[in-house]
């Protein structure tokens, strides 16, 4: 294991201090832009990650596969293929017929389970569970072990299907109506059917699973005993808050509004939304019944009590809600705490919470025809476009001269998420600027006492650093630290405007990671093209290469350009890599 010098994390200082000057805090994650995620799928209605470490993004294709996102490309082998069991010809799948949700099991890492909802070939509704092969990167097709199936043949609409585990660790299940127009079988309001419902279901036990004690109608109670919660329309898209648990439930309306409804963390089941005496916060006409002549309707909507939900919207141009997720990115941002969703037909996208009161705010108004979101291990927050078949990042960044598709975007936010930057000024990193030895003495101190250090006053130890000069305090601490001898002796000095070469960034972070007297082993001189065994810094060089931190600055052949100066993006980026930072 790699020593690790306490906070260490909190390396980069994120002031940009010239002469005694202070920067301005730039405020975090105040910039959204919506960045097309490389690559197509096949009609994406979804994505979610493993949490298993290791940042890949599964992306659903309707049509049946399921398509992985990693290392910044879609894998050519699906992770999983079973379009031979729905009824889709090519691309083209019957009204909303398909593969309708993934969610991995929250032990994937060891056991390898994951569950997957479509719609087979007569139109029932399967939920089964998979397992994944000896590579990480493909499933196990025969591995399936069908846990439910929920008839739906008369109808090819309203298949909700989403798939999710709570905090509680049982699944949860979406299922739509039935489909047709104004609930024609009764299912809304019924407890006798799974359609129309919110499921919960406990998969570690039972054959092939078992009923959560806590479930509203397990037992003699009347009603399904997999039954969570009813009275939805077409529940397209659910999620749980992964910070608080909290639920959220996307439920598309029949003709006048859509709606969103919402549990909190540990409230019990039962609830009863309203459908199809409700539609939003408004009565709904029963009679509009569009495939039974004469209509079958409920008589007893008056005698029922309904949770309200606690956001709905009208039609025109809007027409059906997308559900999504809570933002729990890893930038800080006016997004953080906030249910983002959007409609199919506006291609809109929202925001909102309880902190709003539920008022919605427009955050992204897109041409996309949003099929669903999706939810990275990073907590990174996703659209499907079903118009150009892509998924879309919707991101959110800090300063204004480090965009999302900057290539240290992320290594930077890192930083300045964790309370370590500022950036240059009230608005930018100045990523580019090349970094000085004063600089580079502050954010080293800052690591190793951590960000709230603030050493003693300078006595003049250099002689190019009088006690007057700005960074005097720090760069005689670092002397202190063992970290530097200065840059020159007779006088000593410590050329505290130089800047930082690739070279000596080398023995300063090797030093602040293992201490004082590190010595790393001796160099082979095989490793650099540009860096043989007798160049003063080689072993500390192949050193941090051993480490991972670097893997050069050119290849063919394989170069580390020891005597270049260190942007302060390329230190993001080494500091990052460094000390693990989780990245956005």
């Amino acid at each position: 294991m790699r020593d690790r010098v306490p906070f260490f994390a909190v390396l980069f200082l994120g002031l940009l201090l010239a002469g005694a000057g202070v920067a301005a805090a730039a405020v975090s994650g105040n910039t959204l832009t919506i960045v097309p995620v490389a690559g197509t799928v096949d009609n994406p209605v979804g994505a979610t990650h493993a949490g298993d470490g290791s940042n890949r993004l599964f992306v659903m294709e309707r049509p049946g596969g399921i398509r992985i996102y990693k290392n910044g490309q879609y894998l050519t082998t699906p992770f999983l293929n079973i379009r031979s069991l729905i009824p889709c010809s090519g691309s083209s799948c019957p009204g909303e017929r398909g593969l309708l949700g993934l969610a991995f099991h929250p032990s994937y890492e060891t056991n390898g389970f994951f569950y997957v909802s479509y719609t087979r070939m007569d139109g029932d509704i399967v939920l089964a569970r998979y397992h994944v092969s000896t590579n990480p990167d493909v499933a196990d097709a025969a591995s399936a072990l069908p846990l439910l199936t929920i008839e739906h043949s008369a109808q090819s609409n309203h298949n909700g299907g989403n798939l999710a585990f709570g905090p509680d660790g049982f699944l949860y299940m979406s299922v739509g109506d039935g489909g047709g127009g104004g609930d024609p079988f009764e299912s809304g309001q019924s407890l006798n059917t799974m359609l129309g419902k919110l499921l919960r279901i406990d998969v570690d036990h039972g054959s092939p699973y078992a009923i959560p004690a806590g479930n509203p109608f397990a037992g003699a109670t009347p009603g399904l005993d997999e039954i969570w919660a009813y009275g939805l329309r077409n529940p397209w898209r659910f999620s749980f808050d992964r910070q608080t648990g909290d639920l959220y439930i996307g439920d598309v309306g029949q003709g006048a509004r859509e709606e969103i409804d919402f549990q909190a963390a540990g409230a019990a089941g039962g609830q009863n939304y309203g459908w199809d005496c409700r539609e939003g916060k408004i009565a709904y006409n029963d009679t509009s019944d569009t495939v039974n002549n004469p209509p079958v309707f409920n008589a007893d909507c008056p005698g029922r009590t309904f949770v309200e939900p606690v956001l709905d919207y009208p039609h025109s141009p809007e027409c059906s809600i997308t559900g999504g997720y809570v933002y729990r990115g890893r930038v800080s941002s006016f997004l953080t705490g906030q249910y983002i969703y959007g409609d199919y037909c506006s291609g809109k996208i929202w925001r909102t919470s309880a902190s709003s009161s539920w008022t919605p705010t427009l955050i992204s108004d897109t041409s996309f025809s949003i099929s669903s979101f999706g939810e990275g291990e990073n907590g990174r927050v996703y659209v499907a476009d079903l118009a150009s078949q892509t998924l879309q990042w919707i991101a959110v960044s800090t300063f204004a001269d480090v965009p999302p598709t900057h290539s240290a975007w992320s290594e930077i936010e890192a930083i300045q998420t964790a309370g370590i930057t500022n950036g240059c000024d009230a608005t930018r990193f100045c990523p580019n600027n090349t970094l000085t030895r004063a600089e580079m003495a502050i954010f080293l101190v800052r690591g190793i006492h951590g960000p709230s250090f603030t050493p003693p006053a300078p006595t003049g130890v250099f002689a190019d650093v009088p006690t007057t000069y700005w960074a005097a305090p720090w760069i005689e601490q670092l002397r202190a630290d063992g970290i530097t001898s200065g840059c020159a002796t007779n006088p000593l000095r410590f050329c505290p405007e130089s800047f930082v070469g690739r070279a000596e960034m080398t023995i300063f972070l090797l030093r602040a990671r293992h201490g004082s007297t590190y010595m790393p082993p001796a160099a082979t001189g095989t490793v650099f093209a540009d860096v043989p065994a007798s160049y003063w810094a080689a072993s500390w060089i192949e050193q941090l290469f051993a480490e991972g931190v670097t893997n050069g600055c050119a290849t063919n052949p394989l170069r580390y350009c020891p005597a270049d100066t260190l942007s302060r993006a390329q230190m993001a980026l080494f500091l990052a890599r460094s000390f693990n930072l989780p990245l956005p």
